[in-house]
């Protein structure tokens, strides 16, 4: 069980990085962005037009918090895919990863993949686990779509302003929250059975003997 404590920990760590990198991202949007935006429009896309030079510094700045948010993001999702295939050892890393990444597919696996650990662990209070499994996925495919409705109608050069930010916030919180939920309860009825029945041995051929008396 302490593998996969380890394993949730490094998911709090994986979402408050994507959380803080993306808040970094939305502040210089706020700041400089749409004024970024509307001068790199004006030169045309033409790095020696008159004062292309001078927007250099923060066309990098935007360029390194794209590649930290986006790298931020991955890694999240790697972790959170580490974590859930040893919240269900039954299930190969393969599946896991193919049922969350696969278009389509992965808009409905997580959260059953979530439910699946979930109930491994022979917890109780059913009601108020799917309320919460509910709340994640529902905050989460809201997040996704302000996200990329942002990216596609943009005045800006992401378009991922405070809203967006508010709906990603609270899917990561419930998504810590979950994962809190399942390795709590892993701890409290772990599933895993001994290597070899208690109480017995076994013979040099490997044949299963009497309990020693």
């Amino acid at each position: 069980m302490r593998s996969l404590q380890r394993s949730a920990t490094r998911v709090y760590a994986a979402l408050g990085a994507q959380f803080t990198a993306l808040t970094a991202l939305v502040v210089f949007e706020e700041i400089r962005g749409r004024r970024l935006a509307v001068e790199i429009a004006s030169f045309g896309g033409d790095p020696d037009a008159p004062g292309a030079r001078a927007v250099v510094g923060a066309v990098t700045i935007f360029a390194v918090l794209m590649m930290v948010t986006v790298a931020a993001t991955i890694v999240a999702a790697g972790m959170y895919l580490a974590w859930l295939h040893r919240a269900r050892p039954g299930s190969s890393a393969a599946s896991v990863l193919a049922g969350c990444l696969l278009p389509g597919v992965n808009l409905v696996l997580p959260p059953l993949l979530a439910d699946w650990a979930w109930q491994d662990a022979e917890s109780e209070d059913r009601g108020r686990w799917l309320l919460l499994l509910s709340a994640w996925w529902a905050s989460w495919l809201t997040a996704l779509w302000l996200v990329l409705s942002g990216l596609t109608g943009s005045s800006g050069l992401t378009g991922i302003g405070p809203t967006e930010l508010l709906a990603v916030g609270l899917s990561a919180i419930l998504c810590a929250t979950t994962v809190r939920e399942i390795t709590a309860n892993h701890s409290k009825h772990p599933t895993s059975q001994p290597a070899f029945p208690i109480g017995r041995s076994f013979s040099p051929s490997g044949a299963l003997e009497a309990p020693m008396e």
